[in-house]
This record gives C-alpha cells, structure tokens and sequence, in this order.
C-alpha cells in the first residue's frame, strides 16, 4: 500500500494521517490554508513595514526591503493570525485581489501582474464611461494616448468607400463643431460649424492634384476678404514680382497713375508695396493714383514732400501705403562728372568726393562740387603722398569750394594731390 503524503500537491494543506492523533489540529490547519488562499484579497502591496494594528485574518504582499517582522520575507503573503505573522508562498496561477489598487493581480511563477482576462475580440469597451452600439469604443478621460512599440505608431481610420466618411469630428458639448477628414469623398476637408447644423468647407485639398480650395482661401486674384489665405493661383495676377507687385505707370511726371489689375478693395491696406519705372522724373512734389482709386501725396522715406528729381527713370521706384500716403524710397544714385563723384540716398544724404590737385602756390583752388547741396555739412581735406604738407578748405558754399596745401613752414603748395569730400543733404 502506497504511503500517503502529508501535504497536498498543489496548496500544501496537510493531511490527516492514518491513526493519527489530535485529528482536528491538522484539519484546522488545512482549513486555515483554504480560508486564506481562496478569493485571496490583499490589503495592500506597499507597506515595507508590518501595520501597528493589523486585524487577524488580513493579508499583505510583502515588498521588496520590507523591515520589522517582515525582514527577509519579500514576495512572501503575510498572514496575520492568532495575533502573530504567518508567512505563505504563493505559487504561479494564484489570483489576488488588490484592495488599495481596486486591481486583480496574478502571480506568474515570478512576478505579480495585471491579468490577460480579455478575449481577442470583444463587442464593445468602455473605460470610465459607457460604449454603446454607435461608439463600441468609448473612453472618458484627460486624455488618451497612443504611442509606438519600437519605431512608428500610426493611428488607421478606414472608410467602406468614396462616399463614406472617415474623419475626426471636435464636439462642444456634444455638438459638432469642426472635423477633418474624408468627408463624402476622398478630398481631404476641415470643416467648420457655429451650430453643428450648418457646416463649411472651410480647407480642401483635392486627392488628385493637391491643390487647395474652401472658404479660408483666395477665391481669384481681386478677392479682399480679411482673414483668407492667399493662394499661388490668384496670387499669379497680384504678385508678378518679387519682393512686391511690379505694376505700369501713366500719368505726368508730378500726378502718376498706376495699374496694378488686381483691383485692390478700398480703403487700401497700410503696408501694401509696389514698384513702378517711370518713364520722367518728377519736377516738384508729386501724387499717386492706385487703379480707379484716389489721388494721394507721396514722400520721401522721411515723410517729406518730393524734391525734384525723387523718382528715377534708370531704376525702380518703390511704393509703400502707409496712412493715406505714398512712402516713395528709390535705391542709391551714384555717379560722376569731371568735378567728381557723388551718391544721393533716399533718406536725403548726398556725399561727394575727388582727388584734386592745387593750381597755384599764391591762390586757393576752387573744387566746384560734381553735384550741389540743399544745405553743406562739412568738407575734409588731406594731403595725398607728401606727409610734410597739409590741406584745409575755405568758402564752402553749397556748389563749391577752395581748398589749399601747406608746407610745414606755412607756405602755400601748388601741385600737391588733395582728397576732398563733402557731405550733407540734397533735398
């Protein structure tokens, strides 16, 4: 006769023994064992130290680095019974419910972990929240997240076909307020809505050629709606150039009239620019006139009125609304006659400047300016190559100039190379 063991194979509860004595302490002990391992609760997982006033009957997964009564019994269940620790090792397919967690665990063998509980299909989930027939996937939350196992994570929403929907659809207070997606067809749509009833294209891109229609763009090259984009198709009639729209020029000298053919909203927007060549420089201050709009004044780029000869017929000139006015700013004239060299800005500088030789040693050399001043600055003098003489200037008008080089004794040179420049403002 085979002999019988003392414990049970898989819960180790003990068996009463043949002629045993005392055959209650042995089933008392077993029944123990069952009262603790059979819907297994835990109170908490957490503890590293024993609770001051445990219950009898209560049992806790003792952590790793657990102290006092429970030193070295990581992993172990303790068991409080009859006023004293009783320690349990649990084996791979125990289930336990986690009290302070609301969470079944299951014990592997090695570690405690969530459960797979779920099949492979299920007809409808709701986390924190109802799902229904509609929204078979429902979760109520701060917020949802997806993220990849590895490398790429893509979120796939797929349609039964062309006419169908497949879309993301933003709801205030359960009513639709924007969604982007296919929407009836295979364009890819945001749309907008004030009322979740009357809803607009507000962006489409067309699934065969990619190009861009809807309310929140250019209708054509004359549409002024604020807040529209500006499409490269319209903006082909409004921006013929780079950086700003090139437009022709009619009109006099001193009263242009431009034509942009873009047909520009009224009253024209501040910062809008353009460009123009003129075919004659203007002779006194001078208006512009935009396509059929008004006649307004222009200045210079330091808001004063034309001075003759502003606007340039070998360059372009450059035209910026700023407040019912034409801000008119042309790029640096140069050039030169046999006076010199001279450069005029458009903020007023003119500078000019030559290398001059003295004609006399009994005179001052006049230098007539190669163009006139407004009103003269300053003029400078140095001697060139001879370091033993220097120059000074007197009678500086606004045209010209006399100049002079000296020998170190105070004696006036003649033949000595001056360089000579003058600054000041040409309007």
């Amino acid at each position: 006769m085979p002999t019988l063991p003392e414990t049970s194979a898989r819960l180790a509860m003990p068996y009463i023994q043949p002629a045993q004595a005392q055959k209650h302490v042995t089933h008392n002990e077993a029944l123990r064992l069952l009262d603790v391992v059979v819907q297994l609760s835990l109170v908490t997982r957490t503890l590293t130290a024993p609770p001051l006033t445990p219950q009898n009957g209560s049992c806790y997964l003792v952590p790793v680095g657990a102290g006092g009564d429970w030193v070295g019994q990581a992993g172990q269940i303790a068991l409080r019974d009859n006023d004293a620790w009783d320690f349990l090792t649990p084996r791979a397919g125990w289930l336990a419910m986690v009290l302070d967690e609301d969470r079944l665990l299951f014990f592997d063998g090695t570690d405690w972990r969530v459960p797979d509980i779920l099949p492979d299909i299920v007809d409808r989930l709701g986390i924190q929240t109802s799902a229904d027939a509609t929204n078979r996937l429902a979760v109520s939350g701060a917020a949802s997240l997806f993220t990849h196992d590895g490398s790429d994570h893509q979120m796939k929403i797929n349609k039964a076909g062309v006419a169908q929907t497949a879309s993301l659809l933003f709801q205030s207070d359960w009513s639709g307020r924007a969604e982007m997606g296919l929407a009836g067809n295979d364009d890819f749509t945001i749309k907008t809505s004030a009322d979740g009833t009357t809803w607009l294209d507000a962006l489409r891109l067309d699934a065969g050629s990619g190009l861009a229609g809807g309310t929140a763009v250019t209708h054509s090259a004359q549409d002024g709606t604020a807040g529209r984009l500006l499409k490269v198709g319209d903006s082909a009639g409004l921006l013929a150039a780079s950086p700003m729209l090139r437009v022709a020029v009619t009109g006099s000298e001193n009263a242009l009239t431009l034509d942009s053919g873009a047909d520009f909203p009224a009253p024209l927007p501040d910062g809008l620019e353009l460009r123009f060549r003129a075919a004659a420089s203007n002779t006194a201050a001078a208006t512009l006139t935009l396509d059929s709009g008004d006649a307004l004044p222009c200045v210079t780029v330091t808001g004063a009125a034309l001075p003759a000869g502003y606007i340039r017929t070998d360059t372009d000139t450059n035209a910026r609304h700023e407040g019912g006015t034409w801000v008119l700013s042309r790029a640096c004239e140069t050039g030169s006659t046999a006076q010199g060299r001279f450069e005029r800005l458009a903020n007023g500088i003119l500078r000019v400047w030559a290398l001059r030789s003295t004609q006399s040693d009994s005179a001052s050399t006049i230098w007539g300016f190669p163009a006139s001043f407004a009103a003269l600055d300053h003029v400078v003098a140095t001697a060139q190559g001879q370091a033993f003489h220097a120059a000074t200037v007197s009678s500086a008008t606004e045209s010209a100039c006399q100049f002079d080089a000296w020998t170190t004794t105070g004696a006036r040179a003649n033949g000595v190379d001056v360089a000579l420049v003058a600054t000041g403002t040409w309007y």
